[in-house]
């Protein structure tokens, strides 16, 4: 077990911070690190897996301790993630009396697995990323109150997000709270005595690719960081460790230069992989491209800063080592990640007592009841599919797939049966964000464990009536504005078709299903009088991934889960069976179109920008 530390949030309103100067002597740190654990709990493609993972952590975490090291481990974000673990967990929440209920007296067996394996982890502090407010900001409440619960003792952090407007994460930033749950920096004393700060950052982008909801501001990072690294050093601290979750390891390269005072940043949110050529991980066979060296290195006025990340899904632990002066400056580093294989790696078996006392058995706390949970959410079979309906994360955000049709023919399907319907509209269009989609389905059966996994964010069914056409140019021409780059924010469709120039992105035609044409940018043709219902998730529709011109709209809440949509539509609409000759391949909704092809589409649109006034029809 790692030597207990001390906690002192840094520049939180009304907390006097008195600290002792740093020790005149030079400093060895090893710093352990993971990110976007994203409660893969029980492991991913047969590598990781929370019970290997917290062996292999606890193993290099002891060894560095024993050659005299002081140690920090650091979670720079994303620590749970919608899926079939964080569903398990919210029927636990659920059976306990919901929200904000009693952990009870033993404050486990109504918890949060991934919460109850954070205080097992004993980390020294958790930085607060995207998708930990995938589900509001009155969930992740719950879900720190339940890591308290379980004895965890470190802060959630980030410098640039204000919760003080927040009914529900306000009260755990107080000053009542100590150690305080969350916070803009901590201080951490290691077993050497010397003192460490850590600053937490999260993506500006939350609001677009999360639901933070509309009482948290969002700051600065840059700002933000620097205010921290001001009161650190004001405390006494020279040793400065910035955990930030912004997405990509190239944003964190470009913040470096713009800060001073931070020694040393642990990136999360990119899911990129850092290693050196002499690193054993090739037993991986689901091991991504290497990125860059571990660490890489960004020159900030001579001084040589070093970041590290690592690949998520608790199927590597990062590990830095940094030597510091008596001045706190770093005068050298290396490290590698250690790959989680449970071919070659122990699991962590019996009984850990986490920093606020609390007894966890590894195995019959987290592992067993939650494998338990696994199976019988997976065992529910709600159809079947003749056809692989592709999910895959690079196909789905750069054109249109099956599955991606399917899901938005249940969107329009379930907004029929449930209402909220314009009956003087002429149509209705069912899109969802690429991003929102998240596995895919192979032939065979279809459980109630796939539509988790396919949708597994808490969106619910929401209808925009009198939607414009140009407002769907709009949306189309955002949808397609990052192609050929891979984008979150790339629109699956039904209802309707449409082409765009592949060069330059523009959106050149719209039609409806039956083959009118409602929009040719050549001709600068555009039926202005038509309008139409619109069903998409909740998140697209509050101006999820930059799509403000949806977010104008009213929006009427079907009382339905987006995933509940797609069960009620492969069970009733479709008789229980996704039939190759509907969905077995793709329909030409979207199209990618070449230059000179464009030019046909001129001479095309000339004989057919008729525009007659039609309802478009639903399903296929």
């Amino acid at each position: 077990m790692q030597t207990r530390r001390t906690h002192l949030a840094a520049a939180i309103s009304a907390v006097c911070i008195t600290l002792t100067a740093a020790s005149a002597s030079a400093t060895s740190l090893t710093l352990f690190h993971n990110n976007d654990g994203e409660s893969t709990l029980l492991g991913s493609n047969g590598f990781g897996g929370f019970e290997y993972f917290l062996n292999e952590l606890e193993s290099a975490r002891d060894a560095a301790a024993m050659a005299g090291r002081d140690t920090l481990t650091l979670s720079s974000g994303d620590n749970f993630l919608a899926g079939i673990a964080f569903e398990a967990s919210q029927d636990r929440r659920t059976a306990a009396g919901g929200l904000g209920s009693s952990y009870g007296s033993d404050n486990l067996s109504n918890n949060y697995y991934d919460a109850i394996a954070l205080a097992v982890a004993d980390y020294d502090a958790i930085t607060l990323g995207n998708h930990d407010f995938d589900f509001g900001p009155e969930v992740l409440a719950d879900f720190i109150g339940g890591y308290r619960a379980a004895g965890g003792e470190a802060a959630f952090l980030s410098a640039n997000l204000d919760f003080s407007a927040d009914p529900n994460l306000s009260l755990l930033t107080s000053p009542t709270s100590v150690p305080p749950a969350i916070a803009r920096s901590t201080i951490v004393t290691a077993a050497s005595g010397e003192q460490y700060g850590i600053i937490g950052a999260t993506t500006e982008s939350v609001d677009n690719i999360s639901s933070p909801g509309p009482t948290i501001g969002i700051n600065d990072v840059v700002t933000a960081i620097q205010a921290e690294v001001t009161a650190l050093e004001a405390a006494g601290v020279n040793k400065i460790i910035l955990s930030s979750h912004l997405q990509s390891i190239a944003n964190e390269q470009s913040l470096v230069p713009l800060l001073e005072g931070v020694d040393v940043v642990i990136a999360g949110g990119g899911d990129e992989l850092l290693a050196n050529v002499d690193d054993a991980l090739t037993s991986d066979p689901f091991q991504p491209n290497i990125e860059g060296p571990y660490p890489v290195v960004v020159d900030r006025n001579g001084q040589a800063v070093p970041i590290v990340t690592t690949v998520g899904e608790y199927r590597y632990v990062g590990k830095l080592e940094v030597e510091f002066d008596a001045a706190g400056n770093v005068t050298s580093f290396g490290g590698d990640p250690i790959l989680v294989d449970p071919g070659t790696a122990i699991a962590a078996t019996g009984d850990r007592t986490t920093a606020g006392g609390v007894t966890v058995n590894i195995q019959t706390d987290i592992i067993e009841p939650l494998t338990a949970d696994d199976s019988a959410i997976r065992g529910e079979v709600i159809g079947s599919t003749e056809i692989f309906l592709n999910g895959i994360r690079a196909d789905i955000r750069t054109g249109e797939t099956n599955l991606g049709n399917l899901v938005t023919d249940a969107f329009v399907f379930s907004a029929e049966q449930l209402g909220g319907l314009d009956p003087n509209a002429d149509g209705v269009i069912g899109v969802t964000n690429g991003g929102g989609i998240r596995a895919a389905i192979d032939a065979g059966e279809i459980t109630n464990a796939d539509v988790i996994s396919v949708l597994p964010f808490a969106n619910s069914l929401v209808v925009l009536n009198g939607f414009t056409v140009m407002d769907l140019v709009a949306a189309l021409q955002h949808s397609v504005s990052a192609f050929p780059s891979q984008s979150g924010g790339f629109l699956q469709i039904s209802g309707i078709e449409f082409e765009f120039n592949q060069y330059s992105r523009e959106v050149m035609r719209v039609l409806l299903e039956d083959g009118t044409e409602i929009y040719n940018a050549s001709l600068g043709g555009v039926q202005q009088d038509l309008v139409f219902d619109l069903v998409t998730n909740s998140f697209t529709a509050a101006g999820g991934d930059g799509y403000d011109v949806l977010a104008q709209y009213l929006a009427t809440d079907l009382g339905i889960s987006y995933a509940e949509a797609l069960r009620q539509y492969v069970r009733d609409g479709l008789g229980g069976t996704v039939a190759a000759v509907d969905y077995g391949a793709t329909q030409g909704r979207i199209s990618a179109v070449p230059v000179p092809a464009v030019m046909a589409l001129i001479v095309a649109g000339m004989v057919g920008l008729g525009f007659g006034r039609r309802r478009a029809t639903a399903g296929q």
